[in-house]
């Protein structure tokens, strides 16, 4: 006997219909180009896998904001185009007012039933540069050393004769209320404290003065005064860093208008050149180095992108040759069970993805292959419970990445799949790597840099070698049992003596290095640095 349909099983038809629709939609249109071609102008290049059912002959392109996550109820599209296996749409651009698509999410959509529908990925202007003022070259170097600028010695850096210095950056600091220096940006006005801004005004000077290459850490951090920063489902106050807030209007604006106004500030080789910009640090420990709140490492490395575009864009439209990298640490495909801390091998499986998917760019990384554990210099001789742990071994999927076997992430970024849209080799710099004297003595922790460093320079994938840090850090010697200073440090912090291992950092890439770095080979156990495989 045949049963009559009901009403409400006629609307479910026709809404898994319309679900199945939608669903095929998704799929038929990919997005393969995304850039500034003019100087109001936008082109978008799309293909049509398969004609989309919809209300009319036409696809239409949106331009989602940061923050926003789906087209919804918006009828403003801002180009339309006839069905055809290419698409190709032009609109404005807009820099400079509010209406700004610099940092947005473009999709194309199909009216369907009257709702626009996407149909393709999302997509980002991929050639922000197009923009720049600010062109002048990176230093050139010609060694790799580097090292964490304290402020207590910062005037060693001369004398220890580097050609790399990091820096810390908080962007929080820059959104403490109190007297400012004014910034309009896309039509809206900014203030970033005045105090804050003259301080990395000195800074830089100093870098410019002596011709650094500067890497600058950009991270986070959480008060409730500048919680504008952080990304809402961080903000919990228990974690070192936090994500950074692209899913609220205020925020993204902010901090968007807040990288424009430091890298146009920062882009003069005589006053000052920001030449590399790590957004966040030990992204892939987002506990506690990066926190967003709870995320598999698929809905984590999005949510990244997202604040990486953000400031991508920003930089880039300011100075051309900025760098812009993520950053992970040792732990490559080693996770402990610690809630939200991934590989860095899956977190930049993932990245790596998404930003093909959405439009590759430039991106470098920014990498810490510390030894195993921290605390133990020795990184050729782990303590016997590491060793027993199986650790470290020179496969795609080794559990820690230390000094020993540094080429199988530049091996890995080789791959074609990972490489930078001009077909090289991403820049990759080693942004921290750490020595500690306190569980073993100077010696070790000199002759475990001079191993180290000189295993680096034998890499050519590696183009900076940065070490963590000038002088001891009283919480680092406190809290983690590390003293990995150039120089020891009295109970407020300030330089005191200087370990053996600011000679052996001086001298390392200089024709004295022999004279400082042959006691390294008894405590290695090794005949010479060639039989250890290094120059």
């Amino acid at each position: 006997m045949k049963k009559k349909l009901t009403l409400w099983a006629v609307l479910c038809v026709l809404f898994v219909g319309m679900m199945q629709i939608t669903a095929a939609a998704a799929g038929n249109v990919t997005i393969n180009q995304c850039i500034i071609s003019g100087a109001n102008q936008v082109t978008v290049v799309a293909a049509q896998a398969a004609a989309v059912p919809s209300d009319d002959n036409s696809y239409y392109l949106f331009a989602l904001k940061p923050y926003e996550t789906a087209i919804g109820a918006r009828q403003d599209f801002c180009a339309v185009a006839d069905k055809a296996p290419t698409l190709t749409f032009v609109t404005t651009l807009d820099f400079g007012t509010e209406a700004s698509k610099l940092t947005s999410k473009f999709v194309v959509a199909a009216k369907v039933g009257g709702v626009f529908t996407a149909v393709s990925q999302e997509f980002y202007i991929t050639n922000p540069e197009a923009l720049a003022t600010h062109t002048a070259p990176n230093p050139v170097t010609t060694s790799i050393k580097g090292i964490t600028a304290d402020n207590a010695a910062i005037m060693a850096l001369s004398d220890l004769g580097v050609q790399h210095a990091s820096y810390e950056l908080a962007i929080d600091r820059f959104f403490v209320p109190g007297a400012g220096v004014p910034y309009v940006y896309n039509g809206k006005p900014y203030s970033f404290n005045q105090g804050v801004v003259a301080e990395y005004d000195m800074i830089m000077a100093l870098f410019a003065s002596q011709k650094l290459e500067v890497t600058m850490n950009i991270v986070n951090y959480y008060n409730a005064a500048t919680a504008l920063t952080v990304k809402p489902s961080g903000r919990s106050g228990k974690y070192r860093h936090y994500a950074f807030n692209t899913d609220e209007q205020l925020g993204a604006e902010s901090i968007e208008a807040l990288m424009a106004f430091l890298t146009e500030r920062y882009s003069n080789p005589a006053t000052g050149l920001i030449s590399n910009w790590i957004i966040g640090n030990e992204v892939n420990n987002n506990n506690p180095w990066y926190f967003a709140g709870n995320y598999n490492v698929t809905n984590f490395a999005l949510e990244y992108e997202k604040a990486f575009r953000l400031c991508y864009n920003a930089i880039k439209s300011q100075n051309a040759n900025a760098r812009v990298l993520t950053c992970i640490d040792q732990r490559w495909t080693w996770e402990d069970g610690t809630a939200n801390q991934y590989g860095a091998k899956k977190f930049i499986d993932a990245f790596n993805v998404d930003v093909a998917s959405h439009g590759n760019i430039d991106w470098g990384v920014a990498w810490h292959p510390h030894p195993v554990p921290l605390t133990a210099a020795r990184f050729w001789d782990m303590p016997a419970n590491y060793k027993a742990m199986n650790l470290i071994d020179h496969t795609p999927n080794t559990r820690m990445i230390n000094p020993q076997n540094m080429e199988v992430f530049t091996n890995y970024m080789a791959q074609p799949a990972f490489l930078a849209p001009n077909g090289q080799v991403r820049y990759i710099i080693i942004s921290e790597i750490l020595f500690n004297s306190q569980t073993s003595d100077e010696q070790t922790q000199a002759a475990s840099f001079a191993y180290a460093y000189k295993l680096a320079e034998t890499n050519p994938l590696i183009k900076g070698f940065i070490v963590h840090r000038t002088v001891d850090n009283i919480y680092e010697k406190n809290a983690d049992k590390i003293s990995c200073g150039l120089y020891n440090c009295d109970a407020n912090g300030l330089p005191t003596t200087p370990k053996q291992m600011y000679n052996v950092f001086k001298y390392i890439d200089t024709p004295e290095s022999a004279a400082y770095t042959q006691f390294a080979l008894p405590i290695i156990g090794a005949p010479s640095w060639a039989a250890l495989g290094c120059k």
